[in-house]
């Protein structure tokens, strides 16, 4: 430690050296921060290293002998330098840009490396006992990607004393200035620190030399020439092991080590595609939220891609052979084609809404696409292991709903390692791009097909079905513990219906569903001529009665929609009456003092009710778009009748104004022009959708009961009204209904309340658990929890902003189990989901 320390204090003073004298070289406010101080091996350093660096090699000579290195990304270098031979700001960032390490930005940073290399002698003979110098050598390009731990090229593979110094030059962060010691001259070897690869007993000296160069050499290669005639002849007679073990490595493959090397060239394929889509557009492009993850064929299309797809081939050639696919959504495809041949933006916007994909657009897409296979094949040729070439060829539109796993269209069923970026588009945030890529292509191919499961999203995978399974394992389990109980009376047990099939299938459901909310606000907004919008939706199965009971309050409109095609029978949207009379009153428009008065007076006038009929028409055309294009089943919505209902008098066993069954409810929050309103909702009979196996319908199981075993009286055994599983209440309506559409997605029905609702009406009920969803950490949603936790003992999570420590143990105190810090993104809820009901089940 004490040696650690002296090595510290000096390299403190090499950092104020190197950054006085470079800056006063280069004529530029020049600063250097102190960064990592650790010991490493040569793994752990190229593992660091972002992108192409130099690397220039110091040979330490005096009482202190070896090799030191300094590292730096070769942007950073090409600054240097460029900036020492005034080069102008212009030509400057297009050699960065390109990379272009050309003879004078190369000597002139050789310049700047001798001043570096001149500044830690001094300080080393100034500070440290023994007499040292560093004299600076060659430099080279070197890509980690290529780089062979084993080999001695192009660092030596020991430990070493690293120490980094970011960098900032006239005010711009640049990267990290490496120093690399050897960590044995100095004294400063551990053995617990991570270990150089062990050699090979025989032919060590050989076999790195038999492999193909790992560096580009910039200045002649002295080592590299030498290396070829250095084998020698006396170790050929063990070769046929060397060649065998040497073989046997690379397939050894550490899974997580190479998925991080990938994820680097990944990240840097992001930065180059901002660059490049940007340059051809000739607008801001930005690409975010890089997220890199192993899924399959079925998981993409059901999970991830949104809506339409263009698909571009990527026919990958060189060291591999294989196909790649660059997804993106329909109208953003449409979106960048229409930029680059430079639509007006009232055009753009209109074929953008209607997904017009032409022929010009086409070809114009087709170009960036020819881009982003540009940019990969450049970062893959450069700096993977491999040399990969991506060749763009087909584009293929594809509705994700109607794609079969089973077959090769658009592509096989097998792993791919997806990397998804956000993409925003002159400030507008538009969808989610993809790459995807084979895993064995990248050499990411898990040990089992299985396995893949976990990489995809323990929240939306695995662990949701164990949230589904673990609760029916108990009710089984017991019925088993209590044989006598099970012969008194007979036992009614949920019918199995959740299932993976299932599950998916509700999924590409209500990702329908999004889609034609999100069509609704456009299509009715372009006919009101203001801003319809419909918010925190949320999908869930509901019986007749507790719509009109407990979901909806006041006169409300049901319109009913036939739905006829490949399926036949009827769905109905329903909106509160003063939101259909405002809604109406609009599309005529009425004066505005009119209105108001005809919406307190709840009069919906023949005008009035024509013009809601219009907007009904509208969403039930938006609702047919979507379904026969992209559904499995080709369904038409038909606007019919519409008519008021008091949800008071309607009587459960007649078919007014539907019948008593149960079905999928579609819920979204109404807002014109920021003003919010009620809710529209959309009902679906369950067989319409495919989802009869959602019902939650109790059946008798089969057992040996006593004849006298009483029985409910009055209850047949059919559909009993849906209990929720979560509860949220609240006042924070925007998070409750971003919470509620996660739950709801992952297999959950939902009740929301307010802190002034009677929360006992529903406790304990088949609930799971209880969200306190709040705008503001408070004594009102602490006297929520001390009533939840006094009438049961449910997972109670609160949920809500500015956490403190002594609000956190407050919420404990009054019965808290667990903390959601909001907002919330998806990921954190659905892993609070999956923690607290996995808690509950064990």
């Amino acid at each position: 430690m004490e040696q650690q320390k002296r090595i510290d204090k000096i390299l403190k003073a090499i950092e104020t050296r190197v950054q006085d004298e470079v800056g006063a070289l280069l004529g530029a406010e020049f600063y250097l921060d102190s960064g990592a101080r650790k010991i490493v091996g040569k793994e752990a350093v190229v593992e660091g290293l972002q992108g192409k660096q130099i690397c220039v090699h110091l040979e330490l000579t005096g009482d202190v002998s070896g090799k030191a290195y300094l590292l730096m990304g070769i942007k950073d270098a090409i600054r240097l330098g460029g900036t020492l031979i005034m080069l102008p700001d212009s030509e400057l960032q297009e050699v960065i840009g390109r990379e272009e390490y050309r003879e004078e930005v190369e000597d002139s940073f050789g310049e700047i490396a001798n001043i570096i290399a001149g500044s830690i002698t001094k300080d080393f003979e100034e500070m440290y006992p023994k007499s040292c110098r560093f004299i600076r050598k060659e430099q080279e390009i070197v890509v980690p990607a290529k780089v062979d731990i084993e080999s001695d090229r192009p660092i030596s593979n020991q430990q070493f004393y690293l120490a980094s110094f970011p960098m900032i030059i006239d005010g711009k962060q640049l990267g990290e200035l490496v120093l690399l010691l050897p960590a044995a001259s100095f004294d400063l070897e551990q053995e617990n620190a991570e270990k150089p690869l062990a050699a090979e007993p025989v032919g060590q000296e050989q076999g790195p030399q038999k492999k193909p160069a790992q560096t580009i050499a910039k200045e002649p290669p002295k080592t590299t020439e030498a290396q070829p005639a250095e084998p020698e002849e006396p170790e050929e007679k063990v070769e046929p092991v060397t060649p065998t073990v040497a073989k046997s490595e690379p397939r050894k493959m550490d899974f997580d080590k190479q998925r991080k090397r990938i994820d680097r060239l990944l990240e840097e394929c992001q930065k180059r595609l901002t660059i490049e889509i940007g340059a051809l557009l000739g607008v801001d492009i930005f690409l975010d939220d890089l997220d890199n993850r192993i899924i399959s064929k079925e998981e993409f299309f059901s999970q991830h891609a949104a809506g339409k797809q263009v698909i571009a081939e990527m026919e990958v050639v060189g060291d591999s052979q294989d196909t790649s696919y660059f997804a993106v959504g329909l109208k953003d495809a449409i979106h960048l084609g229409g930029i680059l041949i430079m639509l007006p933006p009232a055009e753009l916007t209109n074929v953008v809404n209607e997904e017009d994909f032409t022929d010009d657009t086409t070809d114009a897409y087709g170009e960036v696409a020819n881009i982003v296979s540009g940019v990969y094949t450049a970062v893959f040729e450069e700096q993977y292991s491999k040399k990969l070439r991506f060749i763009r060829k087909q584009l293929k539109l594809v509705v994700p709903l109607k794609v079969e796993t089973a077959s090769d269209e658009p592509m096989p069923d097998k792993p791919y390692y997806s990397s998804r970026m956000s993409l925003t588009v002159e400030g507008k945030s538009l969808g989610n791009i993809h790459m995807l890529f084979p895993t064995d292509l990248l050499q990411l191919e898990m040990p089992k097909a299985e396995e893949i499961a976990p990489q995809v999203d323990a929240a939306i995978g695995k662990s949701e079905a164990d949230a589904v399974k673990k609760p029916t394992t108990e009710v089984d389990n017991g019925q088993a513990a209590s044989p006598e109980k099970a012969a008194k009376k007979p036992v009614r047990a949920p019918v199995e219906v959740k299932n993976d099939a299932l599950d998916k299938h509700r999924k590409r459901v209500d990702k329908l569903l999004v889609l034609c909310r999100e069509k609704v606000q456009s299509e009715v907004s372009a006919l009101l001529g203001f801003n319809f919008q419909l918010s925190n939706q949320v999908n869930t199965i509901i019986g007749k009665e507790p719509f009109f009971s407990d979901f909806v309050s006041g006169k409300q409109i049901v319109v009913n929609m036939d739905v006829v095609g490949d399926l036949a029978g009827k769905s109905y949207l329903v909106v509160n009456l003063r939101d259909a009379i405002r809604i109406g009153g609009a599309l005529i428009m009425l004066p505005n003092s009119e209105l108001e008065a005809v919406v307190a007076d709840e009069e919906l006038g023949e005008d009035t009710q024509d013009a809601f009929g219009e907007i009904a028409n509208i969403i039930a055309g938006v609702y047919t778009g979507v379904f026969e294009e992209q559904y499995t089943k080709k369904l038409r919505f038909i606007k019919t009748d519409l008519h008021q209902v008091v949800p008071m008098k309607v009587e459960l066993e007649a078919d007014e104004p539907f019948p008593n069954d149960e079905y999928y409810l579609s819920t979204m929050e109404l807002s014109i022009d920021e003003t919010i309103l009620g809710k529209v909702n959309v009902l679906f009979p369950l067989e319409l959708l495919q989802l009869e196996g959602l019902r939650t319908k109790q059946e008798p199981v089969e057992e040996e009961v006593a004849d006298d075993a009483p029985h409910s009286a009055g209850e047949p055994p059919e559909t009993q009204p849906a209990s929720p599983d979560i509860l949220l209440v609240g006042d924070d309506e925007a998070e409750a209904g971003k919470i509620g559409q996660v739950l709801g997605e992952m297999g959950y029905s939902v009740k929301l309340l307010t802190f002034k609702d009677n929360i006992h009406n529903y406790i304990p009920g088949q609930l799971k658990a209880i969200y306190l969803i709040m705008k503001e950490v408070n004594e009102q949603a602490f006297g929520a929890a001390i009533k939840v936790s006094s009438a049961c003992s449910l997972p109670l999570i609160a949920a809500g902003p500015g956490w403190t420590r002594t609000k956190v143990i407050k919420a404990v105190k009054y019965g808290v189990r667990d903390i959601l810090l909001t907002p919330a993104a998806r990921k954190d809820i659905e892993e609070n989901v999956t923690n607290n009901l996995m808690r509950l089940a064990a």
